[in-house]
């Protein structure tokens, strides 16, 4: 009798594809799905936790800080973290193992250097700038500092892991070990401090519980690496390696500025307690993709390596049959959220943040649409097209934040909410076209099995 991954992997994939290939994906999605859901259920109670401890402002203060964090750990990771993903599994594929050491040991100390010039940048920043801001915003945003080398460095071994096919491996410490402790930590709190917690010490709590994750997750790389890694001399390819970096940092900041902007820019202008308003309809409309975001993760190394090994036409009909299973599982939760978006405010956040319920449907149709389009974006980055992926998405970045200043001053979260979407659905689409352009591949659920190769 067949077991249940290889009956999961012929009606997902097909019973041409080669049964290593099927149960790898499965597997890939399979853990990442579970790790997911895990994370998404976690997240979505620490967020309540937050909002009902903290409160709209001490919250909007969290999540302010927490939104530069992210952004400025965009320049930090130096690009490596994608081009590991797809050097990763190249050089697997060839048993290049010194070319593997020595890129690891490169990436751990540009990045680890690098978030560590950052933090004491952005600290010295801010401080002459603290006149700008409440001083709890200033206090959570130093803090929220000391995310900056832990975030680095876990990008450098979660991508090694994806290189490596390992991926939910590799995601486990941040999306299940994190977000538990940080549940406990937070669930004391509300039994036993409820009165006292702050917006600093709640950020705080936040990195004791992400500094676990780390040790655990680099454990886990030690225990992954093949044995032949370990014990090869490394191999540097500097220059090649930055060339393809560069435009990879871009494509980063590019993407983290379009996901940020209407944050900073709404706090900026509306102030704290409107970002808090607004986070949880972005963390609602955020559930719609977690389908997508698992395809993305558990693939990418996968088509990294049918992509170097000339295998266009697999390659093709993979994608296809994985966007169209990824958007009928996302479509009832989009439903869901621009449906019964009150409702979901209302129970889970409660009475002061149903007002973000025009912001969430808004933004959850244009999740929707991103799913949609497929994952036009990894499968540039993972095929060589970086500098292509990169003038899309600062395409969709640019026009993000010219509708932002000009539709948050009237329409406040509502604005920033269109702002988000549409420009989502532009960088998307541009994405698309690109990819079909410069590879042949489709990437939306109507893609043909054919496989055009660009000339």
């Amino acid at each position: 009798m067949r077991d249940a991954a290889t009956v999961i992997g012929e009606l997902l994939l097909g019973k041409e594809e080669s049964v290593t290939l099927r149960n790898r994906l499965v597997a890939g999605v399979g853990g990442l799905l579970g790790l997911r859901i895990a994370f998404s259920g976690l997240s979505f109670l620490v967020t309540i936790l937050l909002a009902r401890l903290l409160g709209a402002e001490g919250f909007g203060a969290y999540s302010y800080a927490f939104a530069w964090i992210v952004l400025l750990g965009v320049p930090v990771i130096l690009g490596m973290d994608q081009l590991l993903v797809r050097e990763m599994a190249a050089y697997h594929v060839k048993s290049e193992w010194g070319l593997m050491r020595g890129l690891l040991r490169r990436s751990n100390w540009a990045g680890l250097l690098a978030s560590l010039g950052m933090a004491l940048l952005a600290a010295a920043a801010s401080w002459a700038l603290r006149r700008h801001w409440t001083s709890q915003m200033v206090s959570t945003f130093w803090v929220a500092l000391i995310f900056l080398p832990l975030i680095t460095l876990t990008r450098v071994r979660q991508a090694v892991m994806q290189g490596l096919h390992r991926v939910a491996l590799g995601a486990m410490p941040e999306q299940l070990i994190q977000p538990a402790v940080l549940v406990g930590l937070l669930s004391m709190a509300y039994l036993f401090w409820r009165q006292r917690l702050t917006a600093p010490l709640a950020m705080g709590l936040n990195v004791g519980a992400a500094a676990v994750a780390f040790a655990v997750g680099a454990v886990l790389l030690y225990r992954t690496l093949p044995l032949p890694v370990k014990e090869a001399a490394p191999v540097y390819r500097d220059m090649a390696w930055a060339r393809s970096a560069l435009p990879l940092v871009f494509l980063a900041g590019a993407g983290v500025l379009f996901a940020q902007a209407d944050t900073l820019i709404l706090g900026a202008i509306k102030g704290a307690q409107a970002v808090g308003v607004y986070s949880v309809a972005h963390k609602g409309a955020e559930l719609v993709t977690f389908a997508l975001v698992v395809q993305n993760a558990a693939f990418a190394s996968t088509a990294a390596s049918l992509y170097a090994a000339r295998d266009f036409e697999r390659l093709q009909r993979l994608v296809t049959r994985l966007t169209r299973w990824t958007l009928l599982t996302c479509l009832p939760l989009a439903i869901g959220m621009i449906g019964f978006g009150y409702w979901f405010l209302l129970y889970c956040y409660g009475p002061q943040f149903t007002q973000a319920r025009t912001a969430l449907a808004i933004l959850s149709f244009g999740q929707l649409v991103s799913v949609g389009m497929g994952s036009a974006g990894v499968l540039l980055v993972m095929t060589g097209h970086e500098r292509d992926c990169a003038t899309g998405i600062a395409a969709g970045a640019a026009a993000n934040i010219l509708l932002n200043l000009l539709l948050v001053p009237r329409w406040g979260t509502e604005g920033a909410a269109v702002a988000y979407a549409g420009s989502m659905i532009l960088w998307n689409v541009l994405l698309a076209v690109l990819l079909y352009r410069k590879v042949g591949l489709h990437s939306t659920p109507l893609g043909t099995l054919t496989f055009r190769r660009s000339s």
